[in-house]
């Protein structure tokens, strides 16, 4: 059972609480969303005056506040059209301390174990089948996102665009997921800062993912393609080997774990082969076993102007009894945040 507990996109779960985005301001709240007060705002005023006006036209303009992290001294980073954005603690005001050029947003922000601060780019950089390819960055900031500096390259004609850079405190490094053709689609990792690179599978579509879930033996990811049936997959730390889970009906942008715990979601995407019309929430105790426990149908407003139908969660959306996700695009729940009851046992 799932209701509805605030307008607006989910961001941030810590302890008992929550943090939303309405528009460019930042509320916080108890997890109920019985009492909401004002975190912040953003500091950028084109795109905060323009946040105030419809949903189609913030849909329209990809007008989206993501991506937040919270440092253990109480600093606010996240992301926002054309720029990475820290409050400092205390304050209630996000400042722009990055300016992106290329593209809107990273589709993630990721924190290592030393404290220090990835995105990586992600631009058309041409269209899928495109031989020509710019450069494509990777940033990191040792300042708790004050400064960012280039740490890695993937040099012209190499990828296509970076889909997301993760922590993995069980090997104490980080990995990174690119796409979009098969010889751009890879999964990589770092030990060293992005000083060295290890390829661990590339050439695929079935390794063109998004977000990477990590557990003692194995990591596990849903694949993110509109050119073949997605499925979830797992691999073996040791061996390498790669094993198909279970059959998805559309692509994964997004997953979170918390423990053995997790959940990830398909988008509505226009695709012959996913034209499933709802986005699906997928739920897992140990990364091995998903079942699927929740869907929601793209609305009617044009994919190619208002955006694919998806699901997004927030940083620490996961309990042992419910998890927090919010509607994108999709009939009854676009703009909302919900909280879904989970049974413990299950």
């Amino acid at each position: 059972m799932e209701k509805i507990i605030a307008e607006g996109k989910a961001l941030y779960r810590e302890d008992e609480r929550l943090y939303i985005a309405k528009g460019y301001t930042i509320y916080k709240s108890d997890e109920k969303g019985e009492l909401w007060e004002i975190d912040g705002k953003i500091q950028d005023r084109k795109y905060a005056l323009l946040s105030r006006f419809s949903r189609l036209l913030n849909r329209l303009l990809r007008i989206e506040v993501s991506n937040m992290v919270i440092l253990d001294d109480g600093t606010r980073v996240l992301s926002a059209k054309k720029g990475i954005f820290v409050a400092k603690p205390g304050s209630k005001r996000y400042l722009k301390t990055f300016h992106i050029s290329r593209g809107n947003k990273p589709m993630n922000i990721a924190l290592d174990g030393e404290g220090n601060l990835y995105f990586g780019e992600y631009f058309l950089n041409g269209r899928f089948g495109d031989k020509e390819r710019e450069e494509v960055h990777i940033y990191r900031s040792e300042d708790n996102g004050e400064s960012w500096q280039i740490c890695y390259t993937f040099p012209k004609n190499t990828i296509r665009h970076i889909h997301g850079i993760f922590y993995d405190s069980y090997a104490d490094c980080l990995w990174v997921t690119t796409g979009d053709r098969d010889d751009e689609s890879m999964i990589a990792s770092t030990a060293d800062g992005f000083k060295t690179v290890e390829i661990l599978k590339r050439g695929s579509q079935r390794y063109r993912a998004v977000t990477l879930l990590f557990y003692k033996d194995h990591i596990v990811y849903g694949t993110d393609t509109e050119h073949e049936m997605n499925h979830i997959y797992s691999i073996d730390r040791k061996s390498g080997k790669e094993r198909r889970l279970v059959a998805l009906p559309g692509s994964v942008m997004m997953a979170v774990q918390s423990g053995e715990r997790a959940v990830l979601s398909t988008a509505v995407e226009p695709s012959k082969v996913n034209s499933d019309p709802y986005a699906t929430i997928w739920y897992s105790k140990d990364g091995l076993g998903w079942n699927e426990i929740y869907k929601a149908r793209k609305d009617r407003y044009s994919m190619r102007y208002f955006q694919y139908g998806r699901i997004t969660f927030p940083y620490g959306a996961v309990t042992a009894n419910d998890f927090i996700f919010s509607g994108h695009a999709l009939e009854n729940i676009d703009n909302k945040v919900l909280l879904k009851r989970v049974d413990s046992q299950s």
